[in-house]
């Protein structure tokens, strides 16, 4: 439903009501980050790492009190303009139109479009599991390839589904929600589980040596992995126009959604940790399912993987309900792209902007064995006796690298917006300005050079595709975008 929307220039558009209330929003946060980080990262992290637990609880509790900092300085920026497109909107009133259309083009090629084929990358792994864990063979070298199909099959499927009409994708969201609420609780307690199991792993040294300073040095992967698992508590800002009173339940849904995030990923680390060795969670293709057939021996590893199977599923159906919007908002700004705003007649759904962003999914898996064949142009291909990385990790280093320069881009907002718009209304103003959205930068320069550093040829694709973006601005864009700031007023 909606209603009339008067803007700044007289006219009127329709704007959402808002029926969204806080604990909605605080569910949407927490529900849009856990989907396969945390049940997949931890052997990424531990390779990273080599294995010592005080420095990998310590990475997790600093990512996350990084991406604290974050929510509490986009929440200045949401209470402020609660407007559907959040960060579109936040960048487009700091920067201009051609950096928003910039995180539209890169929500569409590299950020978006990469965590759906992520997530469905990672529902095909957790299928694999759970084929073998009932006593079905998998085809061997073919199973990469086998991997590739059941990715793709189900972003047609649930892009059919949100096509069909949002009422079948929200009933998809609801089922997934509730499941997934049962997983926090598991986790939670997932580290008393742990303490009481017999023959408890040593997790002993927990630091690596004064000399590791190799180690130091190649944190990247391991800082990718993390912020990919803490990635989403901000797309909650899409759907600010929807929240009531979004001026104050924003900021709250965002801040203790994170906070709430950073004890269950703790708690869950510690209890893989208590579980396994360092060894074994760096060889596990899913440590949760490992560590749950551990503490439940007989059917915990099938019954984890059927759940974490419909976590993702969730996930997946999220970001394939949520993503179009952005598609959506770009269509309303820029008459070029106008076909994206279109409402099928049949099902009121967006849904030529659902089937480009599927379709660009799919070409992201059935394409993301380019940076193994570039490598190897290169000269840099992976040394012998290197196992070569998963189609999930390769997809997720080619989406964090793109999406945490924009999220960057908008906590600078915050900085800007001050000095540029000193006259809006701040319902909200960040606690501990400057230095809190300080240290939220800070971390991130660090974070974007280990990230460059550690997959440099996905995260040069990701630049590239960005960069590509401002030459098409410049062609089609700057010269057909609309006069007025249609349903998104500052």
């Amino acid at each position: 439903m909606s209603a009339p929307h008067e803007n700044p220039d007289g006219s009127t558009s329709r704007r959402l009501l808002p029926v969204l209330g806080l604990f909605s929003a605080t569910a949407l946060v927490v529900g849009e980050v856990i989907g396969s980080g945390i049940f997949l990262k931890p052997s990424q992290v531990a390779q990273a790492t080599d294995g010592y637990v005080g420095l990998i609880l310590t990475l997790w509790l600093v990512c996350g009190l990084v991406n604290l900092c974050g929510a509490l300085t986009l929440s200045e920026l949401s209470a402020m303009l609660p407007h559907a497109g959040g960060t579109y909107i936040f960048l487009r009133e700091a920067y201009g139109r051609l950096w928003a259309f910039l995180w539209g083009w890169a929500e569409f090629w590299v950020i978006r479009s990469g965590a759906i084929a992520a997530l469905a990358a990672a529902l095909a792994i957790f299928l694999g599991k759970l084929l073998e864990q009932i006593g079905f063979a998998l085809p061997g070298q073919n199973w990469h390839t086998t991997e590739k199909i059941i990715a793709v099959g189900a972003i047609l499927l649930l892009a059919m589904v949100n096509i069909a009409g949002t009422h079948f994708g929200g009933a998809i969201q609801n089922l997934t929600t509730v499941i997934k609420a049962s997983f926090l609780v598991f986790l939670a307690l997932l580290p008393l589980m742990a303490v009481h199991a017999q023959n408890r792993v040593d997790i002993t040294p927990l630091w690596p040596p004064a000399d590791g300073r190799s180690l130091w040095w190649g944190l990247g992967s391991a800082l990718a992995g993390i912020m990919w698992s803490y990635d989403g508590w901000g797309h909650v800002t899409v759907v600010a126009e929807e929240i009531k009173n979004p001026r104050r339940n924003v900021p709250l849904a965002m801040s203790g959604g994170v906070l709430l995030l950073i004890v269950l990923y703790l708690g869950a680390n510690l209890g893989f940790h208590l579980t396994l060795t360092s060894a074994q969670i760096a060889h596990s293709q899913a440590p949760a399912v490992d560590v749950t057939e551990r503490l439940l021996p007989g059917f915990g590893a099938r019954l984890m993987t059927a759940m974490l199977m419909i976590s993702v599923f969730g996930a997946l159906n999220s970001n394939i309900l949520v993503g179009p919007r952005v598609l959506f908002a770009l269509g309303r700004d820029h008459r070029f792209l106008q076909p994206l705003k279109r409402i099928d007649p049949r099902f009121n759904t967006p849904a030529l902007a659902i089937a480009i962003l599927s379709a660009w999914s799919i070409v992201l898996i059935l394409a993301s064995d380019l940076p193994l064949i570039l490598r190897g142009w290169l000269g840099t291909s992976a040394t012998a006796g290197q196992s070569p990385r998963r189609l999930f990790d390769i997809l997720t280093d080619y989406t964090i690298f793109g999406g945490s320069l924009f999220y960057f881009s908008a906590v600078v907002a915050v900085f800007v917006l001050r000095r540029k718009r000193p006259q809006l209304a701040r319902p909200y103003r960040t606690w501990g300005y400057p230095l809190v959205p300080g240290i939220f930068v800070a971390a991130y320069v660090f974070l974007l050079f280990s990230m460059f550093m550690a997959a440099m040829t996905e995260c040069l694709t990701g630049l590239l595709l960005i960069a590509l973006g401002a030459i098409v601005y410049q062609a089609f864009a700057g010269r057909s975008s609309r006069g007025t700031e249609d349903a998104n007023p500052a």
